[in-house]
């Protein structure tokens, strides 16, 4: 493991624990359908309530989004709570960057080049999505339209075990929870691709939860079921309560864009294929998503660390262990 990777696990382990600043909300519903916004990072308390594996960290992030049509951070913004749902792609302290915000329903197929993945449908080492998925009949399976849906199927189940019983609270995640671990691992098993890294397996050395399989008595998914801790029946659950999803409360986000066109990988780091385009997330869009979007006030010694953490840089999510010269 390089030593920004080991870093950047262990700042991330301590932001864990870092209450947020600020409430949060969803995104008002005229970012419904297919829009464009500017999204903003700040520092260390950006990155909370992370689920971080050897090979990097998912859970929920908080940005502040500006728009719709907007080209940079000008007018109003909504302080808002962004769930990943990348496993190729990073994102940094302090980013920033125009993006496509296009809601579920509104993602064409079989496919949608404005949507991070969206020229995808197929299964394929080379150049698709790489692990097969099953869903009720006449679903377009490797459609982005679908494994978005399951990914956030998934995202509503996230649990705070802070009480004796698990209880769900997808912007107060758990990061240390097994329960969610599992959940993060199944939602990057629907979305591992090999876009970008072509020949790519599932899963990654040292990150797998469970077995591949949900079997052995387990029921698929349930915060308290006996799968539940298993990657495998977590996907098993999302495919079976994909069409619980409401698809207009529920946007992805893209970027970096320009004029509402997905920048070519090439264009956000020169020369560096490792840097392809930023992290894709799933938002909230009200109403109807079913997450109660409410922070808790920071006591001042969390207060202190978080601005000792903000100069630091870590990555929020990493495709893989990279060896650095």
């Amino acid at each position: 493991m390089n030593k920004t990777k080991a870093l950047g696990i262990l700042i991330a382990s301590a932001i864990q624990a870092l209450p947020a600043l600020a409430s949060t909300q969803p995104l008002p519903t005229n970012f419904g359908g297919a829009s464009t916004g500017y999204v903003q990072f700040g520092g260390s308390s950006s990155f909370q309530n992370l689920i971080c594996f050897e090979a990097g960290c998912g859970g929920v992030f908080q940005a502040n989004v500006y728009g719709p049509s907007a080209s940079g951070p000008n007018g109003s913004s909504v302080s808002t709570m962004v769930w990943c749902v990348d496993y190729q792609l990073d994102v940094t302290y302090g980013s920033a960057y125009s993006a496509n915000i296009t809601t579920l329903n509104s993602i064409t197929s079989p496919t949608d080049s404005n949507v991070r993945y969206g020229d995808l449908n197929s299964v394929s080492n080379t150049d698709g999505w790489v692990n097969s998925l099953s869903g009720p009949p006449g679903a377009d399976l490797n459609s982005a339209a679908y494994r978005y849906t399951l990914a956030a199927a998934l995202v509503s189940q996230y649990v705070d075990n802070s009480t004796p019983t698990p209880v769900i609270n997808p912007t107060n995640l758990d990061g240390n929870s097994s329960v969610n671990k599992a959940i993060q691992e199944a939602i990057w098993y629907i979305t591992y691709n090999s876009e970008y890294q072509p020949g790519t397996t599932w899963p990654p050395p040292g990150d797998s939860i469970g077995t591949s399989t949900c079997g052995n008595g387990q029921t698929a998914g349930a915060a308290n079921s006996t799968g539940n801790t298993d990657y495998a029946c977590w996907v098993q659950y999302a495919e079976a309560n994909v069409g619980t999803v409401n698809t207009s409360a529920w946007a992805v986000i893209s970027g970096p864009a320009t004029n509402g066109v997905l920048d070519p990988p090439s264009d956000l780091f020169p020369g560096n294929p490792n840097y392809p385009a930023y992290q894709t997330f799933l938002v909230q869009v009200s109403p109807g998503g079913n997450i109660t979007h409410e922070n808790p006030t920071p006591e001042p010694t969390y207060f202190v660390l978080t601005l000792g953490l903000g100069g630091l840089i870590v990555f929020a999510r990493r495709r893989r262990i990279r060896q650095q010269a």
